[in-house]
């Protein structure tokens, strides 16, 4: 009797069969799901923020701490992005031509992106910041507000995730070529050099932020009672918060999972406890909800948006990571479709919702403040009815969010194979 434990079917986008997916990320559908759900995370996140509810509310704080959507997206990137190169790896098939995956990579992020900017900008304008100088142009239009301590969070100030993300794309195949390159002197360590390998990426994680606050704890300037600072961010804010190095941790578990998976692929049989694993999918979700109720309710960290210090941003990642972690379990290893956890993934509304998560991800926060202070007349920072709120701004973001995954993304992507995407020669 076969044991392997078997995966998704044939297409990894059940609210859209026919999408013109970059990858085709073939036995996971129920990664859209996962998308729905980190950005609806990220969405209640900023409608608490903005009406105050998330600060002020009762149970607010599960609002507040909401942003860990974005550790959810990191560790999907982590597993989807990195799992075509593992997989290749381990089975001794050349890796993923490096010109071809930064093409598929750069039409999925910027055409989106760069319409929304460009909206965002002429219909809402920046709650700070506009396109006022050639530098301004630049910085926005490519994606490099974190490397810049004047324009860090303005125009789309959600995008800073997205700025992480491309450090992440022209980072991997990078990575990818340095462990074949040291797996080639040890073909059948293959699994030890890669497990070596995502040790040193957290490894570097941990150290590098030790470093940067060594360097500038910044937190002691922000404290509670005193005046906030004017003038650019400190570097060191910057490099521990946005850039790649510091959420290398978050990748990292991500393409834990890809590991696993690809092996698992390979050897062809599924090992005992991956197979307990993929058959529990309710303890891997309760344990995710106990890990964010624990860092809500119960860790000290706190509702609003104040610099951490480092113990606490430490706690913080550690507890949104390991949550993201438990989450995408279920959708990683098992049978789609099996259990109500997986039927729920691939269930066509919450689908169809990750499909156009990354327009979600892009409009809602302008959305909601239009609504908030020009519908509402809800005008004071920090106050207002957080649920007419939620409402109204959060259908209004699904309708553009529709239009711009058919209008832009979805035609876009049919571009996705303008450079071949194997090289000619093995590595």
């Amino acid at each position: 009797m076969d044991d392997t434990v078997r995966s998704a079917p044939a297409r990894d986008h059940p609210a859209d069969l026919n999408q013109p997916d970059p990858e085709h990320h073939r036995h996971f559908s129920g990664f859209d799901g996962l998308r729905a759900l980190a950005a609806g995370a990220v969405v209640l996140h900023h409608a608490g923020f903005q009406t105050g509810y998330g600060i002020n509310g009762r149970f607010g704080e599960l609002l507040a701490h909401g942003d860990a959507g974005v550790s959810i997206f990191f560790l999907i990137s982590g597993f989807l992005i990195y799992r075509p190169f593992v997989e290749r790896h381990l089975s001794g098939r050349v890796s993923p031509a490096v010109g071809a995956f930064w093409w598929r990579r750069g039409l999925r992020i910027f055409p989106g992106y760069w319409v929304a900017l460009i909206g965002i900008y002429l219909v809402f304008g920046f709650g700070r910041g506009g396109f006022n100088t050639a530098g301004d142009f630049l910085t926005y239009f490519g994606l490099t507000q974190i490397y810049d301590t004047t324009r860090y969070f303005y125009g789309v100030n959600q995008a800073w995730s997205l700025a992480t993300e491309i450090s992440f794309y022209l980072f991997l195949p990078l990575y990818a070529f340095v462990i074949r390159t040291i797996a080639r002197r040890q073909p059948k360590r293959k699994m030890r050099v890669e497990a070596y390998g995502l040790m040193a990426l957290v490894a570097v994680c941990v150290g590098w932020r030790l470093a940067w606050w060594a360097y500038d704890p910044f937190w002691v300037r922000y404290g509670a009672g005193l005046p906030r600072p004017q003038g650019p961010a400190p570097f060191s804010a910057l490099a521990t918060q946005y850039w790649l190095p510091n959420n290398l941790d978050l990748f990292a578990m991500g393409m834990l999972l890809a590991l696993v998976s690809a092996w698992v692929a390979h050897r062809g049989s599924t090992p005992r406890f991956i197979h307990w694993v993929a058959q529990v999918p309710w303890l891997w979700w309760s344990l995710a909800a106990a890990t964010y109720w624990f860092s809500s309710m119960n860790a000290g960290l706190p509702r609003n948006l104040v610099p951490l210090t480092g113990s606490q941003y430490f706690l913080r990642q550690f507890l949104y990571g390991l949550m993201a972690f438990f989450l995408l379990l279920p959708a990683v290893f098992g049978e789609s479709g099996r259990g109500w956890i997986r039927r729920f993934l691939v269930w066509t509304p919450i689908a169809y919702v990750g499909l156009i998560s990354y327009g979600i991800y892009l409009w809602h926060q302008a959305v909601i403040g239009y609504v908030r202070e020009n519908w509402l007349g809800q005008t004071v920072e920090f106050q207002g009815s957080f649920f007419p709120v939620i409402v109204i701004a959060g259908s209004l973001t699904i309708g553009i969010a529709t239009l711009s995954y058919y209008l832009v993304e979805r035609p876009v992507l049919r571009g996705k194979n303008f450079f071949p995407t194997t090289r000619s020669n093995s590595s």
